[in-house]
Order: C-alpha cells, then structure tokens, then sequence
C-alpha cells in the first residue's frame, strides 16, 4: 500500500487544536503513580470520541484502545503516570494549568508522557480518516505505574 504522507500531515495538522486540548485535559488531572485512574477515563473518553473500535482498561487499570482489523500491527505505548510536583514555588507556571504558547505545552505529563498520549489518540483517527483500518491493527496503550514500577504493567 502507499501511503501520502504529505495527506497525513494534513490530517494530523487539521487536529492541531483538539490534540492541544486533550492534553492540556489531561495535565489538568494529577495522575501521580497509583493515582491514575482520573486520566485513564479522560483518556478512554478521547478514543471512543475519536472512534477507536474498542477501548477496554485491564486490570492493573492499563488502557488499552483498538483500530482497525488489518493485518499488520501497529503497537504503541505512553506510560500516563507521572511524579509528584516537588515544591510548588519552584515551577514558573502552575504544572496542572497545561500553559500554552504558540510553540510548547507546559506541565506536568506534557512530554513525560502525556504528549505522546495525545499525538498517540489522534494518529488513530488520521487511519481511520484515511481509511487505512483493514489493512492496520492499531493498539495503543496507556501504561500504569511506570514511575514507581517500570515493566510492572506488562505482567497484565
């Protein structure tokens, strides 16, 4: 199959703003290891909004959201959890606000791991766009405790 890259950045940039806003969401949400639970629904939400085809959490409380029936996989993880804010005095700008500006997100999760989340959701609905979940399977998976205990989600 060939692919038009150039139409899937098109797609992709169509969803600049959604994605932006998602994710300012889910920083908005604390989700210290442990504490996760808050944004793994935020998260689910955004996949059946988006249309991925199953969305299930397992139960560690992992999310595990499904496109496509095809038969090249296509697998993908961002652990969602993330650490504390330490002291407070020491962050420029609130760390649950997801300030923006017109090149970077900030606060806690918006690039450790949670960005990755966000462009993860939305690739998703750049294939289904594209028409191209027949011949993809598309797993993404947000992951649980991975600051406190990487690898440990796998076991589930």
């Amino acid at each position: 199959m060939n692919i038009d890259f150039h139409n899937v950045l098109a797609k992709s940039k169509n969803y600049q703003s959604q994605m932006s806003a998602f994710l300012r969401d889910m920083i908005a949400i604390p989700s210290e290891s442990c504490g996760e639970e808050k944004v793994i629904q935020r998260i689910k939400q955004e996949m059946e909004v988006v249309g991925f085809d199953r969305v299930e959490i397992d139960p560690m409380g992992n999310l595990l959201g499904y496109i496509g029936t095809g038969s090249h996989l296509i697998a993908m993880d961002a652990h969602i959890d993330t650490v504390g804010i330490g002291n407070r005095e020491n962050w420029s700008h609130d760390p649950y606000l997801g300030y923006e500006d017109d090149e970077v997100i900030y606060g806690r999760g918006a690039s450790d791991q949670e960005g990755g989340m966000a462009a993860m959701v939305y690739g998703g609905k750049v294939i289904k766009d594209l028409g191209l979940e027949n011949d993809y399977t598309l797993l993404v998976t947000g992951t649980v405790q991975e600051e406190d205990c990487d690898g440990l989600c796998w076991q589930y």
